[in-house]
């Protein structure tokens, strides 16, 4: 792995098979640490991006020469003897989208990040962001990079989970320094409407900054000099995939830079602009398009 990395992105990688309005099928890698180190890697002077994110059994070669000619390999990711994550995503004709993951939550928590899966050199990291993954298993990975690592930590939720495990997450809050929910989540963890008083109550568990995401409404950031609002970048959307992930990506890499929570949202907010400009995470390498695989590969 060389050097320790300036960020580490930690999550999933996916195959997702996108399904066009018009019946077209394309396969090509998603998944939070995907568009993550990609987003972190278009902030200058960011330093080195690293990512972790298991993969399976049934990688197409496609797929992995796409992956490398973005610059990123699967060359040290954490193996399982499992089938990768797959999504499908159907885009309905007048807009919007739904998703259908294919796999049980008992393998999707195994197809998320451990702490034994964090090699010496990775723990090093200056800043970890630890995307959404398995509820159990992003608990215990926050908690174990606390005590085993002088990382800042980015925390990402995922809105599937919150419900019913609101101590277990609020513990994972009180232990990161960074904390990045959508405005969903801190409906739902909060209890409340209140955004602002949502904020200072997460922030007084511990975390220096709390930054809530608001897709096209842009975002609020709570950090040592009250909350700012900070505008999202406007385009004209092509697939939202990816979107809020690369915004914790861009945002972890700006911040880890001088701690400006928001010069790192302005950065965030760039990321996702770009990520919604093109399909899947194409934007961010222009010219290295996902390759069409045949759909329905099996499990």
């Amino acid at each position: 792995m060389g050097d320790a990395p300036a960020l580490l992105c930690v999550g999933n990688i996916t195959i997702d098979e996108a399904v066009r309005p018009d019946g077209h099928r394309v396969t090509a890698f998603g998944g939070d640490a995907l568009f993550a180190a990609l987003a972190a890697r278009t902030v200058p002077d960011g330093g080195d991006v690293a990512w972790l994110a298991p993969v399976g059994t049934d990688v197409p070669p496609e797929l992995a020469a796409d992956l490398r000619r973005a610059g990123l390999t699967l060359d040290g990711q954490p193996r399982r003897d499992l089938p990768t994550v797959r999504n499908v995503i159907t885009y309905a004709p007048g807009g919007g989208r739904s998703w259908r993951m294919s796999c049980t939550d008992d393998e999707f928590e195994a197809m998320s990040v451990h702490p034994a899966d964090v090699p010496s050199a990775l723990l090093a990291a200056r800043a970890v962001l630890v995307a959404a993954m398995g509820l159990r298993a992003q608990c215990a990975l926050v908690a174990w990079l606390r005590r085993n690592s002088g990382a800042t930590l980015h925390v990402d939720l995922q809105e599937d989970y919150v419900r019913g495990h609101e101590d277990a997450l609020l513990a994972m809050v009180a232990d990161c320094d960074v904390f990045l929910p959508s405005e969903a989540e801190v409906r739902m963890l909060a209890g409340g409407t209140d955004l602002v008083a949502a904020m200072h109550a997460f922030r007084a568990l511990g975390p220096r900054c709390v930054v809530v995401k608001r897709a096209e409404q842009g975002c609020l950031v709570l950090a040592d000099s009250g909350v700012v609002e900070v505008p999202a970048e406007r385009v004209d959307p092509v697939d939202s995939t990816g979107a809020g992930d690369a915004f914790c990506g861009a945002f972890a890499a700006r911040y880890g830079i001088d701690g400006d929570a928001v010069a790192a949202a302005r950065a965030g907010a760039a990321a996702a602009r770009i990520a919604v400009s093109g399909p899947g995470w194409t934007a961010f390498v222009p010219g290295a398009f996902p390759a069409a695989v045949p759909a329905g590969l099996p499990r």
